[in-house]
């Protein structure tokens, strides 16, 4: 039985260098203190979220139906960060917190899909069953451009072409 994981720091680590420089781009009419709170904030409130959510990606990874766990990790679990990153961003006034928000919402969708896609075939796992963040690294360029393929290969498999090239 493997051992349940409570956070995940690569996954972590990764979404904060997504994340951040949304809100330094949202503060940065204000100048530089209101971007250094708001990147400060952000790492703090993304770092936690996406370390919880991502060890809960990790633990779901094989589950079925598939359908439902990829509403589960795409729909509700990025949901329940943002309500909190919003929460915080306007309980500490960062300017433009809304429109950073949702921008940041579909980062941590699209950013969950992906540590899931990744996570099934063996990278950014944590504890046990991990290999090292640099061997991770390296992997993440091809998985990727095979996550991004996933969906138009899907459209010409529906359209009725067979012979896909891959990769």
């Amino acid at each position: 039985m493997r051992m349940p994981v409570l956070w995940n720091w690569k996954s972590a680590v990764l979404s904060i260098m997504l994340r951040v420089p949304v809100f330094a781009l949202a503060a940065a009419r204000r100048g530089l203190g209101a971007i250094l709170l708001a990147t400060l904030i952000e790492a703090a409130v993304c770092g936690f979220n996406a370390g919880c959510y991502a060890a809960v990606v990790q633990g779901l990874r094989d589950r079925k139906p598939v359908w439902l766990t990829a509403l589960f990790i795409s729909v509700i679990l990025p949901a329940i960060g943002q309500v909190i990153e919003y929460q915080v961003h306007v309980w500490r006034g960062t300017p433009h917190a809304i429109p950073a928000v949702i921008v940041s919402t579909v980062l941590a969708a699209l950013s969950s899909l992906f540590n899931w896609y990744a996570m099934k075939r063996g990278t950014l796992l944590v504890g046990g069953e991990g290999n090292s963040f640099s061997t991770d690294l390296r992997r993440i360029p091809l998985l990727l451009y095979r996550f991004l393929l996933l969906g138009p290969r899907w459209l010409l498999r529906r359209a009725g072409w067979t012979a896909l090239p891959s990769v």
